[in-house]
């Protein structure tokens, strides 16, 4: 305008009128006799409008309440085949998480740190114990950002339980891009998240691997490969191997496939009070894969156990056996060998039974975080 007095925010005002200092808008039209008074009510706020009658929202920030830094977070990354339950296992972290306070631990808080990662873990809550219904299959990228608020358990020379707060950002991603097609259009993302994380979480489910559409190996070697060549080139290997934190979850203990052959051979414990889960062994885990491998697979199974003691630093991999839903169990809350299989089909739907029971889904993450904490105190890279 020519006006050098013109004010964008000013009320606008017709040619012929003398400027309003404080113009008042028009009032809405009284509403017709009868028809519930003389105004109307005021109208909802418009869609991207600000309600000013709710409190404001905050930054999000780590548990500790601190302003966010890098130290805050701890960037994991989750591996394993189509199908081998990245998932599933994801949506159980929370009630695993919970469950903790069952077994005389201080449970551990999981929450979200943006509106999509809430949404995953309430939609996972929802499907898994009160539908009791399998999180269907993702099919790009989600990544995820969540905060953990615990204590830590004693370990080592901690005798006593300290407090313990993180952020956890982890990606939950088909399976189909860890394959051998070099072409896949997330493939160069995920190897991106991959090479940038700190800890890896990689899940070997014994069933999948006996199949040729989703053998193990051909869904580990490629990324491997491909891996250790990013960091390679970045010069950030560790004593000429990849740096990361490895955690090895063999899958689908529940299952009587993986689960009988097991107790047959001797490597299967049992708790006596509580619900008397069946387990192995945290100090046998690592052998259990090196049998499930040996005896229960084949060659394929055992060029992944090789590659990564190749790849990875062997002092830095642990080994869990786990089930994300856990074991069946009777009306009074027990384990019961004669019916422990978790899950049923209706309609041709696979559905589970009974309330999910986690086994060693929330131990990796946590583990995880405490030995890359440890080792940046050491100021060693992660």
């Amino acid at each position: 305008m020519s006006d050098p007095y013109y004010d964008p925010n000013e009320y606008p005002q017709r040619p012929s009128e003398p400027p309003r200092l404080n113009p008042v808008p028009d009032l809405p039209p009284k509403r017709p006799p009868g028809e519930g008074g003389s105004a109307p009510w005021p109208s909802a706020p418009a869609s991207g409008e600000m309600d000013g009658n709710l409190m404001p929202t905050r930054v999000p920030l780590p548990p500790n309440g601190a302003p966010a830094t890098p130290s805050d977070r701890v960037r994991i990354g989750l591996w394993g085949a189509p199908h081998s339950g990245k998932t599933t296992y994801l949506a159980a972290v929370p009630i695993a998480a919970m469950q903790q306070a069952r077994y005389g631990h201080a449970g551990w808080a999981v929450s979200g740190m943006n509106a999509e990662s809430n949404e995953f873990l309430a939609s996972g809550v929802t499907q898994l114990e009160s539908d009791r219904v399998f999180p269907d299959a993702t099919v790009g990228l989600r990544p995820l950002s969540w905060s953990f608020q615990g204590a830590e358990q004693p370990f080592g020379r901690f005798r006593r339980q300290r407090e313990v707060g993180f952020v956890l950002e982890v990606q939950d991603v088909a399976g189909e891009v860890y394959g051998r097609d070099e072409e896949h259009a997330l493939r160069p993302r995920i190897l991106d998240q991959l090479a940038r994380s700190q800890g890896l979480v990689y899940l070997f489910d014994p069933l999948l691997d006996g199949k040729p559409a989703t053998r193990s190996l051909d869904y580990f070697y490629s990324m491997l490969n491909e891996l250790n060549t990013r960091v390679r080139d970045a010069g950030t290997l560790h004593r000429n191997r990849l740096p990361h934190h490895v955690a090895v979850c063999v899958t689908k203990f529940d299952h009587p496939e993986v689960f009988r052959p097991a107790v047959e051979a001797g490597w299967v414990t049992q708790d006596s009070v509580g619900a008397q889960l069946p387990r192995v062994p945290a100090e046998h885990a690592a052998r259990y894969f090196r049998w499930m491998c040996d005896e229960f697979r084949g060659s394929s199974a055992r060029l992944v156990r090789d590659g990564l003691a190749s790849f990875f630093h062997p002092e830095r991999i642990s080994y869990y056996v786990s089930s994300a839903i856990g074991f069946r169990l009777n009306p009074q809350h027990v384990f019961d060998y004669r019916n422990y299989h978790n899950v049923e089909y209706v309609d041709g739907v696979a559905r589970i039974c009974t309330s999910p029971v986690p086994v060693n889904v929330l131990e990796p993450l946590t583990d995880l975080e405490r030995r890359i904490r440890s080792a940046s105190r050491r100021r060693r890279p992660w």
